[in-house]
């Protein structure tokens, strides 16, 4: 009796282990992701016309909305069905039309995409010579709400100017970036749509030719799509994403983090080490080998944080997407590829924090969206706004700086200076813990609840027959 209540008690024992485990392990993988300065997802990301991309048959899916803008420019006399209302968002030089309105009281100007109807366009063309044509515009996604179709289209070969007496004006994506109030969840979806439609347009900018044969390409699926002219090739060609590895290399020991400076002009800018992925190589292998690259230091456990379209890179890579981890690095010692990178050192958590000058970013971006109301005004037209903003402008007593809440570089920097705190850049969290280090956690626990069970079924099947006899 005395072995069987043994027995009983260590698997009871076990038992309460077990709960107590698997409840903290699920508690901590409902942590929400660790994203500064309450932000609902990355700039570019979120775009709200692709949540809800019309499927294949829909009546406003690409194949039918490509049907009714050839109708209305009159390319197909046959086409019935009622026509949905079509929205153009114009390019020129990669940069979107855009508008913008006072704000209400303290609140800095508010910038809007310049949308543009179907007809306003045709007139644009018509008053610069130029012939508009559906082999132009790329479908960006159709709307059952608002029964309209959007549409993007580089106006930079056909339209020279708009006219003066309307309040628009293309302006750099960078600069409708830094000017994105990010409480505001409309502009935070506008950047996402310009992103994403600069993107495609670029896109179409670098594959007018075959790569297989040299021949031109035409646009299918309403310019989502482009195969080549050549009846012998026919290549199919799709749209480039670029996937590139951004990681916060962080010392446990120490409890510090790497950073890099650049070859940038902006000084005092650290920021998270970066490179493309190679063919044939998995994204933590990614991490751990640009970090050896550029600064010699031997990464151990990569761990998942978050992604980030980034369409404002190269003209030549139309849309990145920024894949971000933490890294934990094996080894310290640290060697500069001077090729690479002006500098790299470790920053302890304070020096970090001190970095983290979020004043600073909502100054900026109240100054940007002030310069984008005097573009739209006519008051500085022709003038690219993109390099005079110092965004990244700190006090003195900062040691460094790093980008602002547009980079997915920001939110890996910030979510490891205030793990250690109930704080995610200095606002109130639910999550002490960075995204990614939420589930890694989730998965030993797992382990550990895996490993326990196994243990009490030996336990029992080596000793059944005394087990089962305990009185009752």
């Amino acid at each position: 009796s005395l072995q069987c209540f043994a027995k009983f008690s260590f698997c009871n024992r076990v038992s309460r282990q077990t709960s107590s485990s698997l409840t903290r392990a699920l508690s901590v993988s409902k942590a929400p992701p660790a994203m500064s300065i309450n932000l609902q997802s990355h700039a570019f990301a979120g775009n709200p016309l692709l949540s809800k991309f019309p499927i294949s048959g829909d009546t406003l899916s690409p194949s039918a909305a490509l049907e009714a803008l050839n109708a209305r420019i009159g390319l197909n006399s046959t086409y019935s069905s009622p026509s949905p209302s079509f929205k153009v968002l114009p390019f020129r030089n990669g940069r979107p039309l855009a508008s913008s309105a006072a704000g209400t009281g303290d609140l800095p100007p508010i910038w809007r995409l310049g949308w543009l109807g179907l007809d306003d366009l045709r007139g644009i063309f018509e008053n610069s010579g130029a012939h508009l044509s559906a082999d132009l515009l790329v479908y960006l996604c159709s709307s059952a709400e608002d029964d309209a179709v959007y549409w993007a289209i580089d106006v930079s070969a056909n339209v020279p100017e708009l006219d003066s007496n309307v309040e628009l004006c293309f302006v750099e994506l960078r600069t409708l970036m830094v000017a994105t109030d990010w409480s505001d969840l409309q502009a935070m979806g506008n950047l996402a749509i310009a992103g994403h439609a600069k993107a495609l347009l670029e896109w179409h900018n670098i594959s007018r030719f075959c790569g297989h044969c040299g021949e031109k390409t035409v646009p299918m699926e309403a310019g989502r799509r482009k195969k080549c002219s050549n009846d012998s090739c026919k290549k199919r060609i799709y749209p480039r994403v670029d996937p590139v590895v951004i990681m916060l290399v962080i010392d446990r020991e120490n409890d510090r983090a790497l950073l890099a400076k650049r070859p940038m002009p902006i000084p005092r800018l650290y920021t998270c080490l970066s490179g493309f992925t190679e063919p044939g190589e998995s994204l933590e292998e990614a991490v751990r080998r640009e970090t050896w690259e550029e600064t010699g230091v031997e990464v151990g456990e990569v761990v998942y944080h978050s992604s980030q379209p980034w369409p404002v890179g190269p003209n030549s890579i139309p849309c990145q997407l920024m894949v971000g981890f933490f890294a934990y690095a094996r080894s310290l010692a640290i060697t500069v590829d001077k090729k690479e990178l002006e500098d790299a050192q470790w920053y302890s958590r304070e020096d970090v924090r001190k970095a983290l000058m979020f004043a600073k970013y909502k100054q900026a971006q109240r100054t940007a969206a002030a310069k984008v109301e005097q573009m739209c005004k006519g008051v500085e037209k022709n003038r690219s706004l993109a390099a005079d903003f110092n965004v990244e402008s700190a006090d003195e007593h900062a040691p460094i700086v790093v980008p602002g809440p547009f980079a997915i570089a920001h939110h890996l920097i910030s979510s490891w200076a205030f793990s250690d705190q109930n704080l995610v850049n200095g606002v109130e969290s639910n999550s002490k813990q960075p995204i990614g280090v939420a589930e890694n956690f989730f998965f030993k626990e797992a382990l550990e609840i895996k490993i326990v069970i196994s243990v009490v079924y030996l336990f029992i099947s080596n000793n059944a027959e005394g087990f089962c006899s305990v009185p009752v």
